[in-house]
């Protein structure tokens, strides 16, 4: 734009140049230092450019994270159950003389929990407020856990593993959205990351502690974090949205500053909360004929289409059961295999983390879907490999199978982690704010 209004001028266009919102911008380049009016800037200019780096000034986010960090107790709990499954899985069949049928319902029903607790997650989080919602959703998982402990049976079993899913559904919908909506806007990617984090984090605990305790107190353990997580909910403030959407401006603006700071200035958030808040509550109920708008669909099908394609990558399948793919696979210690697997997953959400805000959504999910689709082919590959002509499988052979089986599988966990993990919840919360 300078170079332009310049270039003008060099070439005997004096036409004055229009002085607008972007005439600060334009001050510097093209006035030096004595040049321009001589006049002494006023006191309401120095106000203003005071008032500008105040405002400028990062938030205290220290709340923010705390916060964050004790609603991701539900995610973990989420993740723990996510794991249970595959260090149990002999002892569980053994114990209770389980069929192969028997127990995967009783690892997959999950999955219909979690999407009966999501269909009426939404509505809870906005009747209730989301730290109700998330008092709401321990119960099931607390009697869920309950029922795993004194089961004897296929019956309580499954209908223990529906109820922990129902109150996962509830967490997994909630719980972005709530770190989302308090978290300032520089740090929203990387904190949206810590729900993804802790479902891998329970996940790989559920692995280590599977290899030390036997499946009845593996279950006592998964209440743990639920319980955790009430005492937390304790301490920590309800999402500002809510809180203006439900027209309590008080508790709104308490509320926001203990989350930004004593010394942040929180007048423009807060007036753009309730811009936000009322512009949402003067829209008419939405008809499914309103989809038909394209800044509508847009947003759904890419937020809808991402949670497909997470849910679609196999990732459940995997977590539930990787012990007995790795011990499928040869590999001759799958309980290690696993916690590594676990472990990655961590390390790489982590660095998903990190990357979130600097290389940006997009990327990272391109990055992330054509590794995790390379080594899907490599895993089926390599037990394509081990079905031909099995009488002749050498040594040298088998050890590539198995190596192959486990690099290819660790691998997937790592992209999928990168970016399909995480970068989904991030972007619901996102569109629905």
């Amino acid at each position: 734009m300078v170079q332009e209004d310049l270039s003008g001028m060099e070439a005997g266009d004096d036409r004055p140049v229009a002085v607008g919102s972007g005439s600060h911008d334009l001050e510097k380049p093209l006035l030096g230092k004595n040049e321009g009016s001589s006049k002494p800037r006023s006191s309401h200019h120095r106000r203003h450019s005071l008032r500008s780096r105040r405002d400028a000034v990062l938030p205290n986010s220290a709340y923010a994270v705390f916060s964050t960090l004790v609603v991701a107790l539900g995610p973990l709990s989420l993740g723990f159950a996510l794991g249970y499954t595959s260090p149990t899985q002999a002892s569980i069949i053994e114990d209770l003389n389980f069929t192969i049928a028997q127990f995967s319902t009783f690892g997959s029903i999950l999955n219909v929990g979690c999407m009966i607790g999501a269909i009426i997650s939404g509505r809870l989080a906005d009747y209730l407020g989301r730290r109700r919602a998330l008092l709401l959703a321990v119960i099931p998982l607390l009697a869920g856990w309950s029922l795993i402990v004194i089961g004897k049976s296929a019956i309580p079993l499954i209908l223990a593993r529906t109820l922990i899913g129902f109150g996962g559904g509830i967490i997994s919908f909630t719980v972005p959205m709530y770190i989302g909506e308090i978290s300032p806007k520089h740090l929203r990617g990387t904190l949206g990351t810590m729900n993804q984090l802790a479902i891998t984090i329970g996940i790989t605990l559920s692995y280590i502690c599977g290899m030390f305790f036997k499946w009845r107190f593996l279950a006592l353990l998964g209440g743990v974090p639920e319980i955790a997580l009430i005492v937390g909910l304790l301490f920590v403030p309800e999402s500002p949205r809510w809180l203006a959407k439900a027209g309590k401006k008080e508790e709104l603006s308490s509320c926001l500053q203990k989350l930004r700071g004593a010394d942040y200035n929180i007048a423009n958030e807060i007036a753009d909360i309730q811009a936000a808040m009322e512009a949402s509550n003067a829209l008419p109920s939405v008809k499914l004929s309103d989809l038909k708008q394209r800044k509508l669909y847009r947003p759904l099908i890419a937020g809808i289409g991402l949670m497909v394609l997470q849910q679609f990558s196999g990732i459940n399948a995997v977590m539930f059961f990787s012990k007995s793919i790795f011990a499928t696979a040869g590999v001759s210690n799958p309980d290690i295999a696993s916690v590594a697997l676990g472990t990655l997953q961590v390390f790489m959400t982590l660095a998903a983390a990190g990357l979130m805000d600097k290389a940006g959504r997009r990327i990272l999910l391109m990055v992330s879907a054509g590794g995790m689709a390379l080594s899907l082919f490599l895993v089926g590959f390599s037990f394509y490999l081990r079905t031909l002509q099995p009488e002749k499988m050498t040594d040298a052979l088998n050890t590539f199978i198995c190596e192959l089986a486990l690099v290819s599988l660790l691998v997937y966990i790592a992209t999928f982690s990168l970016g399909i993990g995480a970068i989904p919840w991030i972007i619901m919360s996102e569109v629905s704010s």
